[in-house]
């Protein structure tokens, strides 16, 4: 009988222990997804990240105003022509007035979808991890919407080829 009772209150404990480290695997698997979001695009429209869902997301806050910003913009730009097809999908976040965003774009022939806001754009960019709101901040989220990587310094194309090329074999 003794024996009975502690072999009860150990499958009791041994479960509650796996219940518990369950319930912390999956709230820190939901810390890591990437937030929802709404921002307009350069046309006004609403967009999300949802049209992409599947690919490799190269998220970039960037503004015109940012001279590291404006440094990393060709190597995203390259980017998005090499490996669009291989399934990486770069989205930019132009925090900037829409009018400088949109012609600065334009000058740079920037050959992937933006969105743009001012004070919403950093709380975004906050929501993804961006505890300073320094610009520029990217975010490599993988084909299941986790959070893979975040750098909040510009953008070198060593560390962004090294934070990529895994998410595309897997």
């Amino acid at each position: 009988m003794k024996k009975q009772g502690v072999l009860i209150a150990a499958a009791i404990a041994f479960g509650l222990i796996a219940a518990v480290a369950g319930n912390l695997l999956y709230r820190q698997q939901q810390l890591d997804r990437a937030p929802q979001f709404t921002l307009p695009d350069f046309d006004g429209k609403a967009q999300s990240l949802e049209p992409w869902d599947g690919q490799v997301i190269v998220l970039n806050f960037w503004g015109s105003w940012c001279p590291p910003c404006v440094r990393e913009i060709p190597l995203l730009i390259d980017l998005q022509r090499e490996r669009g097809e291989q399934g990486v999908q770069v989205v930019g976040i132009a925090v900037d007035r829409l009018e400088d965003a949109r012609s600065f774009s334009q000058k740079l022939g920037i050959n992937y979808p933006n969105l743009h806001g001012t004070a919403d754009a950093l709380a975004i960019s906050k929501a993804f991890g961006n505890a300073a709101g320094t610009l520029p901040f990217t975010v490599i989220i993988d084909r299941n919407g986790k959070i893979r990587q975040r750098i909040a310094t510009e953008l070198e194309p060593e560390e962004l080829e090294a934070a990529i090329k895994p998410l595309l074999d897997s």
